[in-house]
């Protein structure tokens, strides 16, 4: 969620996640309650990118996202866009395993820096998350 959204979030929400710059990103595995307090702070969650998080790079898999709002009708009031968005972004969240193997494509886009990590003796895999808009 960007730094707007904070402050419709619960604490105990934010806290879960890594702030760096003006980008919150949570561990894959917290994700969907992410989307459920949203939906019940009545923020609509728009979407959201893989990413990889090492001590000196962010290294973002823009193309494995999600995007509920590419179903959205248009002229929906906020609170139907909140409702709408609520059940397409975890469908959308718990596709993309079944359509990338994140490890296998960060190692394609940010090879270096995988292979720094795991010369450093870190799993890569740690260093998933996810920035949900």
């Amino acid at each position: 969620m960007d730094c707007h959204s904070e402050a419709f979030l619960p604490a105990d929400i934010m806290e879960r996640g890594t702030l760096s710059g003006n980008e919150r990103v949570w561990p894959l595995s917290d994700i969907p309650f992410i989307i459920k307090a949203a939906r019940r702070a009545g923020v609509a969650n728009i979407g959201g990118q893989l990413q990889f998080r090492f001590p000196d790079a962010i290294c973002e898999l823009y193309y494995i996202e999600t995007n509920p709002f590419r179903f959205m009708p248009s002229g929906l009031s906020w609170q139907d866009q909140v409702e709408h968005s609520a059940p397409i972004s975890p469908e959308q969240f718990q596709s993309l395993p079944e359509d990338f193997d994140f490890l296998a494509e960060g190692q394609a886009g940010f090879g270096p820096q995988l292979d720094a990590e795991r010369e450093a003796g870190r799993d890569s895999r740690d260093a998933m998350c996810f920035e949900a808009f």
